[in-house]
């Protein structure tokens, strides 16, 4: 990549040094403007298949590169002289264009910031949320349902961790199926799941989980406490009386 980043200000030096005098305002604002050109294609080239999978990111940089082209082409005298001519038409072009393109990309890195952080709080193996996302819970008052599986250590070490992580997606994806609209759930641990759901909602939830996962071989522990997001820290470190399934 550096190589041909390199071979960019070669090409560009080349062009700044075979214009002509007579044509062009200045060799060096060709040089420069020519350079900028080519390392904002760069960028995008090397850029297209990760932040430009974002569409204000790739708009704006199009745009971006529209208009150091423009800024380049008008080095030509004639050029020029014709946009002189038209000013408006020239002052919406180079800078009414370059404003609509920094604001694209600060749209677009917005959005891939909150993309960036909403992964982050995101359990890789079951989509579930993970610990971080626990400070973000929506109610104020909650039932804090803790579900732990029973026998995973076991099944990791007799049918290997690849069983054991189908074991805890098959619990994620029950999970999803039971929650409401207003409850959350957590993977905080390796076989360690916690629900969030209304008051008094908790055990009408752990009923239709276990309705889910009826005549599999899946069993867990689980504890109910009523609490609210003050308090959730210590209801989390303090054990909860466990009900097996």
């Amino acid at each position: 990549m550096l190589i041909i980043l390199c071979l960019l200000f070669a090409i560009s030096t080349l062009i700044a040094f075979l214009t002509h005098g007579d044509y062009i305002d200045s060799r060096n604002d060709v040089w420069f403007e020519s350079n900028t050109l080519f390392v904002l294609i760069f960028i995008f080239v090397i850029s297209r298949n990760t932040i430009l999978d974002n569409g204000f990111i790739k708009y704006g940089f199009l745009l971006l590169i529209f208009n150091q082209a423009y800024d380049v082409i008008t080095e030509i005298t004639y050029l020029d002289a014709l946009s002189d001519k038209y000013d408006l038409v020239d002052t919406m072009i180079e800078d009414g264009t370059l404003q609509i393109a920094y604001l694209l990309i600060a749209l677009g890195f917005t959005k891939l910031i909150k993309q960036i952080n909403d992964e982050a709080c995101i359990d890789e193996l079951t989509g579930l949320y993970n610990r971080k996302k626990l400070s973000e819970i929506r109610l104020k008052l909650f039932d804090l349902i803790y579900i732990d599986l029973d026998g995973l250590k076991l099944v990791n070490d007799t049918k290997g961790h690849a069983v054991g992580d189908l074991m805890i997606i098959r619990v994620a994806q029950a999970i999803n199926q039971v929650l409401g609209r207003h409850d959350q759930a957590f993977r905080i641990g390796g076989d360690e799941f916690v629900i969030v759901v209304k008051p008094s909602h908790g055990a009408k939830i752990v009923e239709k989980l276990k309705q889910e996962l009826k005549g599999e071989s899946i069993k867990f522990s689980y504890g109910i406490e009523l609490t609210n997001i003050d308090e959730l820290s210590l209801a989390l470190e303090k054990p909860i009386k466990p009900c097996t399934e």
